[in-house]
């Protein structure tokens, strides 16, 4: 894994002088150069485990942590650093179907994580994903099962596992967690819900209550903060109703203020981000003074919004980069065309362009000794899944660790581009837009591809999928449509109650401008997507067929008024029924469901269901039967339900669902690179579907 011909072990002044020579000039024995080919990689390669993560340094940035795939199995290892290589010196196996995941060093010589395994349910046929905390020592001795059910001996639960609030690095014995008081606590720790606050002794497992929480009616707690001294003073969660409710106290005071009932804190208008290492310091982000977020001080003590820290004219702030060693915020992040960062402090910016003039692409911090003295740096763009390195920022030295995916050759995948349209009533929407790697300006087939949730995100960054479909030459389209997170508040209300109306105008507005600007090949573009995505994709042949040649939905909702019926939300003034359909009234939910609409679908569709996924099934059955009914082109492969030890996996579902979509777009879309590839045997072969009518 290390001894690599990319392992490259060079000052970085080296390196910049390096990359700065220029190439010999051209000679007439040059004319027979080599063809650029695109090479198509199998599905495989694309939804491969990555070759190493959780990589992880040690407080004092001495030791390192990590995992990788072994032989089926995870390891977990651990190394240091012998002048600039790196040395495992312990690799913990795992047995089949279990693996560790929130890797974090407690100390400087132990680690803390989660056990993520395959266990049965006791007393049923069932069996589940078990999760339980453990620690280590760095020398790979002393592992310990650190019980958090208070039971200490006794069985097991299939789950026993809680949120790690505080590492306490002023005490190197303990940390703190968070669980749910109630009889039914493992559901309340999937939903995400703390009551409590207790201190659990790593080396033995000892846990005792370090802070009852306080009984407020209606509230529950999703996030307890800790100052850098390890006391709790500020609570974050949400009340029946859905709003979000926040409680602060001073240091050393035992009762809490509620802050709940002023516009500041009204729901997605106010995040809390960390302390800082002033007593009272700690930062949010809030939407309260232009609509969009900015980073803001905030007094814990007295509940009062300070002074704004950095604000961008046109998108929302989403974080902050903190030192402690300065004792200030260094940058804050944004998104805008891919994320990028303002640098608050002269010497921090210096450090980063210094590594981006010797990386070339973009880069991460993604692990920082405390004296920020070493640092393990991932380096990806949207090309890249990422690969790491560690930089001695004494010696100025950067030396490769690994990559995630290197059977993936960032050369062969393709660049993003960021983009905006108009739509027909004037709004600009952002959007990002890949094209295959050797394409040379003319229309293509295109794959409009929106995001799963309706108030999420697409931005230059990897995506496997996009480039899953750009390397087997097709562009991919991922419009921003009103209700995404990131371009304001005003941005955001734009989507509510707009399922099927305004936010799919949105869609078609865009293949619109990809038409006109010669980008897309017209009756050459499908829309595909999972959930919130998928039912736009059907919304898409259903309204728009003269825009949309195919659809591909997964995991989708079929029928509107069926899925908040399932979600009893309907009634017209329910706010998840408002979220979804604003002022329509109940008889008007058919206008907005595919599932009535099929007389209106003209173009192919693929349906992709799994039997437990969040949107029941049997909509999804009636829907596939109605298609039947009317004689309209379709494939239909459900998931069936997983018995005995079988448990979802995502990376294979995602395999199979890619390997369905690259064989059905063979069929009804196909690319002259796919057809192409289609006689040489290298494309899936289209599986027996549960329904079809083609």
């Amino acid at each position: 894994m290390f001894n690599r011909k990319r392992y490259l072990s060079v000052s970085l002044l080296l390196a910049l002088s390096m990359h700065a020579a220029a190439a010999p000039a051209a000679t007439e024995t040059d004319l027979t150069a080599e063809v650029d080919t695109q090479m198509i990689y199998p599905v495989s390669d694309f939804v491969a485990d990555w070759s190493v993560k959780n990589m992880r340094l040690s407080p004092n940035g001495k030791n390192l942590v990590f995992t990788r795939p072994y032989q089926d199995k995870i390891l977990l290892t651990i190394g240091d650093f012998e002048g600039s290589t790196l040395r495992p010196r312990v690799n913990i196996p795992f047995e089949e179907d279990a693996y560790p995941i929130n890797v974090q060093w407690a100390t400087d010589d132990r680690l803390v994580f989660t056990l993520r395994r395959k266990a049965k349910v006791s007393r049923t046929k069932y069996y589940a994903w078990s999760e339980v905390l453990m620690s280590v020592k760095s020398d790979g001795s002393d592992i310990q099962l650190l019980r958090t059910d208070g039971r200490g001996n006794g069985s097991l639960r299939h789950i026993d596992n809680a949120d790690v609030i505080s590492l306490l690095r002023d005490d190197p014995d303990h940390i703190l967690i968070g669980k749910s008081r109630r009889r039914n606590w493992v559901q309340e720790y999937y939903e995400g819900a703390i009551d409590d606050v207790y201190k659990l002794n790593i080396k033995t497992g000892e846990l005792s209550l370090y802070m009852k929480g306080p009984k407020i009616s209606h509230f529950k707690f999703n996030d307890w903060y800790a100052d850098h001294k390890g006391h709790i003073r500020l609570g974050y969660g949400y009340d029946r109703k859905g709003n979000s409710v926040m409680i602060i106290r001073g240091r050393g005071e035992d009762d809490w203020k509620v802050l709940s009932d002023n516009e500041l804190f009204e729901e997605g208008k106010f995040i809390p981000l960390q302390f800082g290492a002033g007593d009272n310091e700690f930062y949010v982000l809030s939407s309260l003074a232009t609509g969009r977020m900015a980073v803001y001080r905030f007094d814990i003590a007295t509940g009062t919004l300070g002074e704004q820290v950095y604000a961008h004219d046109h998108v929302d702030v989403t974080g902050i980069i903190y030192s402690y060693d300065k004792g200030k915020v260094v940058a804050a992040e944004y998104d805008e065309g891919g994320a990028k960062l303002e640098y608050l402090d002269e010497e921090y910016g210096k450090l980063r362009s210094l590594l981006a003039r010797a990386l070339k692409t973009g880069f991460s911090l993604w692990s920082v000794s405390d004296d920020d003295q070493n640092m393990i740096v991932l380096q990806g763009d949207e090309r890249d899944a990422g690969s790491y390195y560690h930089f001695d920022a004494a010696h100025k030295e950067l030396n490769y660790l690994g990559s995630r995916l290197p059977s993936l050759n960032p050369e062969q995948l393709a660049k993003m581009e960021s983009v905006s349209y108009e739509t027909r009533d004037g709004l600009t929407v952002d959007a990002v837009m890949t094209k295959p790697r050797l394409s040379s300006g003319e229309p293509l087939p295109f794959i409009v591809m929106p995001h799963t949730r309706p108030n999420g995100r697409d931005s230059v960054e990897w995506d496997r999928t996009v480039q899953f479909l750009a390397n087997h030459g097709y562009g991919v389209f991922q419009p921003n449509y009103r209700g995404s997170t990131g371009f304001g508040q005003r941005f955001r209300a734009l989507g509510r109650g707009e399922w099927g109306r305004d936010m799919q105008n949105d869609l078609a507005d865009g293949v619109e401008w990809l038409i006109d600007n010669g980008h897309a090949e017209q009756g050459q573009i499908c829309i595909m997507g999972r959930g919130y995505a998928g039912y736009a994709a059907l919304m898409g042949v259903a309204r728009d067929s003269d825009l949309f040649s195919c659809a591909i939905a997964r995991d989708a909702p079929v029928d509107i008024r069926e899925m908040l019926k399932d979600q009893n939300a309907l009634k017209d003034d329910d706010e998840d029924y408002l979220k979804v359909a604003g002022n329509l009234e109940k008889k008007e939910l058919a206008s907005i469901s595919p599932a009535q609409l099929i007389e209106d679908i003209k173009s192919p569709v693929l349906l992709y269901h799994r039997y437990d996924s969040y949107y029941d099934v049997k909509h999804t059955r009636k829907f596939a039967k109605g298609l039947a009914k009317a004689n309209k082109r379709f494939d239909y492969l459900e998931i069936e339900e997983l018995h005995g030890a079988d448990l979802y996996d995502a990376d294979q579902d995602d395999q199979r669902f890619l390997e369905l979509v690259e064989a059905w777009l063979l069929k009804v879309n196909p690319t002259a690179l796919m057809k192409e590839a289609g006689k040489t045997g290298k494309i899936s072969k289209m599986p027996k579907t549960t329904n079809s009518n083609r």
